[in-house]
């Protein structure tokens, strides 16, 4: 009886798990690719690299206040960076990826630092960036964040 009992439950838990390890490499790759995005888009900020931003930001991307109210519209928030910002310093911490079918968020710590129209700032941020998959290709469609002055 113990024989039977084995002999049925063995079988039908090796395929649970196995299953579930067969499909956990393909769970992953969209989280992946989303940290590799997130940190080619610090990059292309870092670099005020316009072709790369305009490619990783989607047309209605917006940067919001923390109660979710719009702060400036992609072409302000553009013109922003590449006109009167200066970076110093500009890291991503941790970022940690959360897919929902072709949405996602990104939360990370920011540390970021530099000059905005003559004024210095330093920064400690928490970040939330939304990301959305148009046809495979993922854009950034928004980005939250609090941060403090240090």
């Amino acid at each position: 009886m113990r024989l039977h009992l084995l002999a049925t439950v063995f079988p039908l838990f090796f395929l649970v798990v196995t299953s579930q390890r067969a499909a956990k490499p393909t769970q992953d790759m969209p989280g992946t690719k989303l940290v590799s995005l997130t940190n080619e888009w610090t990059d292309a900020i870092n670099k005020k690299d316009r072709k790369k931003l305009d490619e990783l930001m989607a047309p209605e991307f917006a940067l919001y206040h923390w109660n979710g109210n719009v702060w400036a519209s992609r072409s302000e928030w553009l013109e922003y960076l590449l006109a009167h910002t200066r970076i110093e310093k500009n890291t991503l911490i941790d970022p940690a990826p959360h897919v929902y079918g072709d949405v996602a968020i990104v939360t990370s710590k920011r540390d970021w630092a530099g000059i905005i129209d003559g004024e210095h700032f330093s920064q400690k941020c928490l970040v939330v960036d939304t990301w959305r998959s148009f046809g495979g290709h993922w854009q950034v469609v928004g980005r939250t964040s609090d941060c403090t002055y240090e």
